[in-house]
């Protein structure tokens, strides 16, 4: 009986183990299926945009207030965030306008969250769900961070050292 025990615990871990990198394998074909989906409706979207990893692309911008920027689509779990960081923590002088402009500007904008990232970089950015998404508002999602982003900075650029 304790034998049984034994092989019973000495064989779970290699089921384990194997179930595991079924599941792994899955999620990695999931991704991979998910990172072509987006780089083919990019391809539709007509930006123009540069490939950074797998599941990492870049469309750049120049705008009057804000200048040369990226808004960088990158997919994972069935989400494609869409986001711009406009200024690193460095930069920004973090003043109580400055605060509260960022709080009511979530407020202001429909789809996108903007606020400092856990490391304090200024952000503008668009979650949406994959299967939720066509070439069109992939489009969208990429113009609307680019145009918040410009229409932010403009509000907040005296809080910005450049």
């Amino acid at each position: 009986m304790a034998a049984a025990a034994a092989l019973t615990c000495l064989g779970a871990p290699s089921l384990q183990a194997q179930v595991a990198g079924a599941v792994g394998a899955a999620a990695q074909a999931s991704q991979a299926s998910d990172a072509a989906k987006v780089e083919q409706l990019l391809k539709t979207s007509g930006y123009t945009y540069t490939t950074h990893s797998p599941n990492t692309w870049s469309v750049e911008f120049d705008r009057k207030s804000l200048g040369k920027f990226r808004v960088i689509i990158s997919t994972g779990s069935d989400l494609v965030v869409s986001f711009a960081i406009l200024a690193k923590k460095a930069a920004i002088d973090k003043t109580p306008k400055l605060l509260e402009t960022l709080v009511l500007a979530n407020n202001d904008y429909d789809y996108a969250k903007i606020g400092l990232d856990k490391d304090g970089d200024l952000f503008v950015r668009i979650d949406s769900p994959l299967r939720l998404i066509d070439a069109d508002e992939l489009k969208s999602i990429i113009g609307q961070v680019a145009n918040a982003s410009e229409e932010l900075f403009g509000k907040v650029s005296d809080s910005i050292k450049r």
